[in-house]
């Protein structure tokens, strides 16, 4: 038998593998094949010509906003080096504003902030996966209540999958076989019609769900009722325990079609509440909030991993019955990351379109504010720099804006623009996690008190 050399085998095993990582320098950034994504190898990072570099951006840490300095020649430069697209072209920055777009169209927002204590102003809040956990409502939750007024969080799902890490409420349930639960992120499969927030649950007998407010801000510190939003239910039964109280309040559902509304008041300020679901099939529940004193109510509506445009299929009537009990003044759609990489949005505008015409319809008093797209960085090289993909993304959501007569908060421009992202996952404390494209909590926080900063000043003028 014929001997096999090995250290022979051996250097050409890696010949082989150096010649298919060169190779792999050479394939632009952001390649995908089949639907996975390719991971970036650059070999010859450190003897390729360097691209043409932005001046530094610095970022603005105190709650003051300035005017973003990106020179928008050179971020079209720089971007179409990075992927040859003469796309990039058309993306211009917010200039000294954040807020783009009908900003008059805020006037109905904050005609309800000047009587929010006496008459209440409510906020509907979608995002993808960056608003989860209360992450960015939160604060701005806080920093609208301490100046208008307001207490608690609102509006809360019965199943939801960001329990484990929500800012602002201590939220369980019983084991996942004593509900059925479908939504927008996560399959709908039978077709259940979805509350508000894109979800909704169905006990399967002896089911239970509790909220307990954390001490995390000065409005979370207690509720003084809750709002239970169900349909389709039979006549029965469920069972109330405020503050973990040993004497249930025992509350009858109303049966029939169309969203119900089951306020139940505690006798005195609640930390915790625990509501009972005993009969299987009871009833389809799309949410509870928790509620106490009038002022700014913000409620939180994450949809992980969606574009947004599955908001369309939260049924009308659904939506005209939710407008009798939640008033919105504002309705916020933050949305981006999950889209972007298309060779065109000319879909995303038209289907995005759809839904704000269909908020203006049936909220025609609420006021409609997009948050574009923030910072995302990919590695060029040994480099983080911003997804070239970004340019194109963020003027779609410009045009959307435009073409609905709404209001944009450029979240991109805020955060400090070019390669900004880099800046906030190595500022000190970071603001941003390392996979470059969600910002943590105090980031969260950041982007809330940039949102807030640039509406109180539109504000102001209004005065």
């Amino acid at each position: 038998m014929k001997k096999i050399n090995t250290s022979t085998q051996s250097f050409l095993i890696i010949l082989l593998a150096l010649c298919i990582s060169v190779a792999f320098s050479f394939l632009p950034n952001n390649l995908s094949v089949f639907g996975y994504q390719l991971k970036y190898i650059d070999m010859l990072g450190d003897v390729k010509a360097p691209a043409d570099q932005p001046a530094p951006v610095s970022m603005n840490t105190n709650s003051t906003i300035k005017a973003s300095v990106m020179n928008p020649e050179l971020f079209a430069k720089i971007i179409n080096y990075l992927i040859g697209s003469e796309k990039a072209n058309s993306y211009t920055p917010a200039g000294g504003s954040f807020l783009y777009g009908d900003l008059n169209q805020l006037n109905n927002f904050f005609d309800a902030l000047k009587s929010a204590k006496s008459k209440g102003a409510r906020i509907a809040y979608y995002g993808d996966s960056a608003i989860e956990g209360d992450y960015i409502t939160a604060d701005f939750r806080e920093n609208l209540q301490s100046k208008f007024g307001g207490s608690t969080v609102g509006h809360l799902g019965i199943v939801s999958q960001d329990i484990n890490f929500r800012t602002t409420t201590k939220h369980s349930f019983s084991p996942d076989n004593t509900w059925e639960v479908g939504s927008l992120y996560g399959g709908n499969f039978k077709n259940y019609p979805v509350g508000v927030s894109g979800e909704v649950a169905i006990p399967k007998g002896n089911a239970w769900v509790r909220y307990e407010v954390i001490k995390y801000e000065r409005s979370l510190k207690e509720f003084t009722a809750i709002r239970i939003f169900y349909t389709n239910a039979k006549a029965s039964a469920i069972k109330v325990y405020f503050n973990d109280s040993s004497s249930p309040k025992s509350i009858n559902l109303t049966a029939g079609s169309g969203v119900k509304e089951l306020v139940i008041k505690s006798d005195s300020p609640a930390k915790s509440v625990k509501v009972e679901f005993p009969d299987k099939d009871q009833a389809y529940l799309f949410g509870i909030s928790l509620e106490g004193e009038t002022g700014v109510y913000v409620d939180n509506f994450p949809l992980r991993g969606n574009t947004g445009v599955d908001i369309e299929k939260i049924p009308d009537n659904v939506l005209k019955d939710y407008a009798k009990y939640f008033d919105y003044k504002l309705i916020v759609l933050e949305f981006g990351l999950n889209i972007s990489g298309q060779k065109d949005y000319v879909w995303y505008e038209r289907e995005m379109t759809k839904i704000i015409t269909r908020f203006k319809s049936i909220f025609p008093k609420a006021s409609i504010l997009l948050v574009s797209a923030p910072d995302k960085a990919v590695k060029q090289g040994t480099k983080f720099v911003t997804d070239p993909a970004l340019a194109a993304l963020i003027q779609a959501q410009k045009n959307i804006a435009d073409k609905n007569n709404v209001a944009l908060f450029n979240l991109f421009d805020a955060m400090g623009g070019l390669n900004s992202m880099e800046k906030w996952v190595n500022a000190n404390p970071p603001l941003a996690s390392r996979d470059y494209s969600h910002v943590n909590a105090s980031g969260a926080k950041k982007v809330a008190d940039l949102i807030t900063q640039s509406l109180m000043d539109e504000f102001n003028k209004r005065k």
